[in-house]
């Protein structure tokens, strides 16, 4: 959370600087035109504006750069972290992923698969660290374990 931070005191500086040039430009026209020397200016108006124009849209870019959302990574953590199971396995997860925690009645219904063979691949992830199962009334409640989710958060 200390990097988005220091992105968005960055990006608030990045605008104070525009804000600040756009002012000082202003006022230097505007003493070009009271002097009625417009067509004296260093840059004429008709450069000016576009000028202007294109810089904010360069700052406006800079300030989407910095602060885009990062769940690209996310994404692709996901997918090698599903690329590691084999293709029932990798189905599960996903559905785990894209729930947070789902009961072992609902993976059945979302992938489509039997109670038995629900069981059987739940059972190998938990053998593999990959999920934790918590018993919740007649059935369980499955969700990444603690280090998985920790690895996709981080990234």
């Amino acid at each position: 959370m200390v990097e988005f931070e220091k992105k968005i005191v960055v990006a608030m500086l990045i605008i104070s600087i525009f804000v600040l040039i756009v002012a000082v430009s202003s006022l230097y026209i505007q003493i070009q035109i009271e002097s009625g020397s417009i067509c004296g200016c260093a840059i004429p108006l008709y450069i000016f504006v576009p000028f202007l124009s294109s810089i904010g849209f360069f700052i406006g870019t800079l300030i989407y750069y910095l602060l885009r959302p990062v769940t690209e990574k996310r994404i692709k953590i996901d997918e090698i972290i599903i690329s590691f199971l084999d293709k029932d396995e990798g189905k599960v997860v996903k559905e785990i992923i894209e729930s947070g925690k789902i009961t072992q009645a609902s993976l059945m219904k979302r992938t489509g698969f039997d109670k038995v063979k629900i069981f059987r691949i739940v059972e190998k992830l938990r053998k593999k660290g990959v999920i934790v199962k918590e018993p919740y009334g007649k059935t369980n409640i499955i969700r990444l374990s603690e280090n998985i989710s920790k690895m996709i958060e981080k990234c």
